[in-house]
């Protein structure tokens, strides 16, 4: 069979990230270490020299990198198996022999020269590795090594392929050195890694020297067992914020393969803190070995091949308990601010009060501090007690019918299930009462602030007030475009519209039917269907509000209350297709036209309305008319708006202990 490089190497995962296009370079890295393990063996860590040039800038041109070091260099076994693909000759060491092909795939030239001790004389290879289907070896030159030379290899990697890693490579040292302390935090902080000394530009960083530096506390465990897969080892750092300065996150786990960073997932989220320390300059770095993980690396060593979900839940289950017990200061801080999340949220969520803050947050994830999610996690909870407990009332109903449940054991079963269910209603009625409060307050901070508001004419201040009440321009002719009860506020008017579910504000009547062609238009326009006071198709009872600003005292001729409400009430009486179902409305003679203005009854509005009749008890003003229309026009003040609707309030606002200040009061 006629193997058929090219094309594999074609077929080679393509850098994605920054640490993708450095992966070559890090096989280079890789593979002087290896070569220092096998000729100084446990005085590596000594002697071991490793120096690495890498040449490059922000615009990139002219990428070359020399990787050099003092190991026992390409003697005949080492060239025998250079020369093989998927060779298992290092692979003690965790190798799996494609590391070169990676070469290929980075760059278009690669020079190695190489000493090496064969039979008691230092010798030497200097050749070209070149991607083609044969001979990938050429200028191949063996000879006796220059007196006074010592073994090692030198190679230099050139002619980057532009589109597939060019774009992906660092322009800046730094990214450079901070990919580098990554890669191989394993090998430096196990205490078995030689002298890496990494030059770009003017810049140089030597490691795992300049690497100690960075790190302030480190703590090393082992045999921790995962299920049945075996056992893990733990490195937990802290360490200085550049150690994640390059990586898309502050605080990392990562996977070790065989000496190597394989995967450094991110876990910010799962924390929820940022930089920490005295500081706050510090993050935290964890390394995981285990065969498990030298088993299982992929042939590019740029993953695993198992699921990612066991990555999951090798950082839940093995690291995260200790991971937590080694940033026990910095997490119990974020836990003291989750806890006063929680409280807000509570307050004015009380279904999802089902504990006291201490219970709630053992149902939260350690780093969870968003708002939204923290009621998810919290509301999903309660759903899950709500379901369980109907499933033990079901069971006891199903026990009672085969007679194996005594009267006392079943009337004490449903005492409880009725506790439960009056606890948990009673969460759900106070969350309401407090929007109901909110709702009022606010709407009393708009009124004072739109009255300071200077000009008559300022549509966006009475606009303002308008939206707390009912949204404005909402069309909701047709199904599709219904509103739920929960989009308008129109309870502060009268009680029955709390749950009407239809309705059309602020549109030109000619948009509720086809017509209407007055430009005319009413603020809400509510027909009885939508609050269930009809039976029948024909309308026997319609609302009418209009919202003038609050404060405004001057009026136009043509905007006399009574006149504009009348109208409006000969417009509808028209006919057209107005229904929100898009049915015909018929309003005959006797249907009631309840018309309400909410506005302060000052200025040519209080003339207007001099000779109305006086509303007892409220301030308001009343006018019946005689012929035209069944129904009256009733002139309600702002204050008096907001004066009734707390008084409706007022015994549910002091039942949840809310008739206290203001929510949006300075004080």
């Amino acid at each position: 069979m006629n193997a058929n490089l090219i094309k594999r190497i074609q077929r080679l995962p393509k850098p994605a990230r920054t640490s993708d296009a450095l992966q070559p370079i890090f096989e280079a890295i890789s593979n002087s270490i290896h070569a220092i393990y096998a000729r100084w063996k446990e005085s590596a860590a000594f002697k071991g020299k490793i120096e690495v040039f890498v040449n490059t800038g922000r615009n990139k041109r002219d990428v070359w990198v020399t990787v050099e070091d003092n190991g026992i260099g390409l003697d005949d076994e080492n060239f025998e198996a250079f020369l093989t693909t998927d060779t298992d000759h290092k692979i003690s060491f965790g190798g799996k022999g494609v590391g070169r092909l990676l070469w290929l795939d980075c760059f278009g030239s690669t020079r190695v020269v190489s000493r090496y001790l064969q039979e008691g004389q230092m010798r030497e290879r200097r050749f070209t590795f070149r991607l083609s289907n044969s001979d990938q070896v050429t200028d191949l030159v063996e000879c006796a090594a220059s007196p006074g030379s010592s073994a090692g290899t030198w190679i230099k990697f050139s002619d980057i392929r532009e589109k597939a890693y060019l774009d992906k490579f660092p322009a800046r040292g730094e990214y450079i050195f901070q990919h580098v302390f990554s890669h191989f935090l394993p090998v430096f902080v196990g205490g078995k890694s030689p002298d890496i000394q990494i030059n770009c530009g003017d810049e140089t960083r030597t490691y795992p020297a300049d690497m100690a530096e960075h790190i302030s506390r480190q703590e090393y465990l082992k045999n921790l067992r995962f299920n049945d897969v075996g056992f893990f080892e733990l490195t937990l750092l802290e360490c200085h914020k550049t150690a994640s300065a390059s990586l898309g996150g502050n605080h990392f786990v990562h996977f070790i393969g065989n000496d190597r960073t394989v995967v450094s997932q991110c876990i910010d989220a799962k924390l929820g803190i940022g930089y920490f320390g005295p500081e706050k300059d510090r993050v935290f770095h964890a390394c995981v070995f285990s065969s498990f993980l030298n088993e299982h690396v992929n042939q590019e060593r740029t993953g695993f091949t198992f699921d990612d979900h066991i990555l999951d839940s090798i950082v839940n289950e093995v690291c995260m308990t200790h991971i937590e017990a080694f940033l026990a200061e910095p997490l119990e801080e974020q836990s003291e601010r989750q806890r006063a999340q929680i409280a807000v949220i509570v307050e004015t969520y009380p279904s999802v009060k089902f504990g006291d803050v201490e219970e709630l947050q053992n149902y939260l994830p350690t780093g969870e501090n968003k708002q939204d999610a923290i009621y998810g996690h919290l509301a999903r909870q309660r759903f899950r007690r709500d379901v369980k407990q109907a499933q033990a009332i079901r069971s006891t109903f199903e026990t009672l019918k085969g007679g194996k449940v005594t009267g006392e054991a079943f009337y004490g079963a449903v005492a409880h299930a009725v506790q439960s269910l009056e606890e948990a209603e009673s969460r759900s009625l106070a969350e309401y009462v407090i929007r109901r409060k909110a709702v009022l307050d606010f709407l009393s901070l708009l009124l004072e602030r739109v009255r300071l508001t200077e000009g008559d004419s300022a549509y966006q201040t009475e606009s303002v007030v308008h939206n707390l009440i009912c949204p404005m321009r909402i069309r909701t002719v047709g199904e599709e475009l219904k509103i739920v009860p929960s989009s308008h506020e129109l309870w502060v008017l009268d009680e029955r519209l709390t749950f009407a579910e239809y309705f059309s504000s602020d549109r030109p009547f000619k948009e509720l039917g086809q017509a209407f062609e007055s430009e005319e238009r009413a603020d809400v326009l509510v027909f009885n269907t939508v609050h269930s006071l009809r039976d029948s198709d024909e309308s026997s009872r319609v609302l009418l509000v209009e919202f003038k600003r609050p404060g405004r005292k001057s009026y136009d001729n043509d905007e006399n209350p009574q006149q504009q409400v009348e109208r409006y009430v000969r417009i509808l009486k028209a006919g057209g297709q107005i229904d929100v179902r898009g049915r015909p409305i018929k309003l005959t003679d006797n249907t009631v036209f309840n018309c309400f203005i909410v506005a302060d009854i000052v200025g040519r509005l209080d003339d207007w309305t001099f000779s109305w009749e006086r509303v007892a008890g409220t301030g308001g003003r009343r006018y019946v008319p005689r012929d035209g229309f069944l129904g009256s026009i009733e002139l309600i003040g702002w204050d008096d708006l907001l004066r009734d609707a707390r008084a409706r309030n007022a015994a549910f606002f002091e039942r949840a202990g809310l008739s206290g200040r203001s929510f949006f009061s300075a004080e």
